[in-house]
């Protein structure tokens, strides 16, 4: 009788620990990013408001708010182990900072890191020879969506040649 209870006490833990770790049910819904929301591909309204797990193979689509830009995965798709594809890389909406910030004339911008320009991203000003930066050699994006100093500019680097006129030993 022992015998039976202990392998009853085995089954049942077994059983509770494969159910947990189970996913041929599928992945549990997710939360959408901040400012955004999630596309669900064939299902209507109501489904989307009753469905708890949805299929292994199943991807759901992030999407933003008017103005915002998705950084980070944009596409999600449920694994057969029940989790979500690249889920240690945040999903953000993002709004982003004006474009024309990232080209100078007579000058490089280095863009940092690489990707749209959103909150967060650095910009680093340096001027071609010849020519000078007036202006903060660094910005930020903020998360407003703006920048964190004015632009600069490379003006040139003037350099001034004196030509003297001599007439009976007077300089000009």
């Amino acid at each position: 009788m022992t015998l039976l209870f202990f392998h009853l006490i085995i089954f049942i833990f077994v059983s509770l620990a494969e159910a947990s770790h189970n996913t041929s049910a599928g992945c549990a819904i997710i939360r959408p990013p901040r400012d955004g929301g999630i596309r669900y591909r064939g299902l209507t309204q109501e489904q989307i408001r009753n469905v708890q797990v949805l299929p292994v193979d199943y991807e759901i689509e992030y999407i933003c708010r008017a103005n915002r830009i998705i950084v980070g995965p944009k596409v999600r798709k449920c694994l057969p182990d029940g989790t979500w594809t690249d889920l240690s890389q945040r999903s953000k909406c993002l709004l982003p900072c004006a474009q024309v910030w990232t080209s100078l004339e007579n000058g490089r911008v280095m863009v940092s890191p690489p990707g749209p320009a959103v909150e967060g991203t650095v910009l680093r000003y340096s001027c071609l020879s010849g020519f000078i930066l007036e202006g903060r050699n660094t910005t930020e994006c903020t998360k407003q969506g703006t920048w964190d100093s004015p632009k600069p500019t490379c003006r040139c680097e003037c350099v001034c040649v004196c030509v003297c006129v001599c007439v009976l030993n007077v300089c000009f």
